[in-house]
């Protein structure tokens, strides 16, 4: 069953996420409400969107999407008040799995992504009860936040408007102090209902929108890759400079098993980048 949280969630995530957006510095690409195009696609069973279908899509669509891609998955509706919008915030901000990781990184559990019974336990146990732990959390996350270098699409472009988002705090001073979504987690806590102040997609020129992921590696640049490549390539020399079929079959293998083992380690590459 949902929890009485999530309206009150939606309504901070959707000022947060502001409307349509396509700015370079934004890695999410084309996005509305905070739902990018590649996740717009996973919704809607397709390969692709265009910039148009992602700009005309509904509310009602990205609240549906929000609800079964992101606040379940972030662990809201088994986290305590306050402490899921805290995890909901981070995961459409970074990815659920992310933020969930973070989560069990800080409460001392295995960081598998997924929220369960050993979690759950584990942050009803957080030493200094849900109000540190929320305070913890979103410090953890800047941290994650300030780690992202990318000059272009992180911290050294979307900073400012990311720490206004979780923080509060303008670090220009431009901006009068808000609560940020570890104000609202804490009040949260205490059961409050609504938005307390404006939110940050009132706030000109800021991007705390912009989504905060990390830069995907190139899976072939990487040593692993290299090395089965070059051995790919020496079984390939092996073939060619061999005249028996012993050599020709023993340098097939080698190929083959290059070209496999470097197939893998890629696919591990991106299922690891979350």
């Amino acid at each position: 069953m949902t929890r009485a949280t999530l309206p009150t969630a939606l309504t901070l995530m959707f000022g947060s996420e502001g409307g349509y957006s396509n700015r370079k510095t934004d890695s999410g690409g084309p996005t509305k409400y905070g739902v990018t195009h590649k996740t717009l696609a996973a919704h809607r069973g397709v390969a692709s969107v265009t910039a148009q279908q992602v700009k005309e899509m509904t509310l009602n669509e990205a609240e549906d999407i929000y609800m079964t891609g992101y606040w379940t998955q972030s662990g809201g509706d088994l986290l305590p008040a306050g402490l899921d919008y805290a995890a909901f915030d981070f995961g459409v901000n970074s990815g659920p799995a992310r933020a969930v990781k973070v989560l069990q990184r800080l409460v001392g559990v295995s960081a598998d992504g997924n929220i369960g019974p050993q979690t759950v336990a584990a942050v009803s146990k957080y030493e200094g009860g849900v109000r540190k732990l929320i305070v913890d959390y979103c410090d953890a996350r800047m941290a994650f936040l300030r780690s992202l270098t990318n000059p272009k699409t992180g911290f050294p472009v979307n900073g400012r408007g990311w720490t206004i988002r979780v923080t509060g705090k303008d670090p220009k001073g431009q901006y009068p102090t808000r609560p940020g979504v570890i104000g609202e987690a804490l009040r949260l806590v205490n059961g409050a209902k609504g938005v307390s102040v404006p939110l940050i997609s009132q706030m000109e020129g800021l991007e705390g929108d912009a989504k905060a992921v990390p830069s995907e590696p190139n899976p072939w640049t990487t040593p692993e890759t290299v090395i089965q490549i070059a051995t790919g390539a020496g079984g390939l020399s092996f073939v060619a400079t061999g005249n028996g079929p012993v050599q020709w079959a023993v340098g097939a293998a080698l190929v083959v098993g290059a070209l496999v083992a470097a197939y893998l380690f890629i696919a591990r590459v991106r299922k690891t980048v979350v």
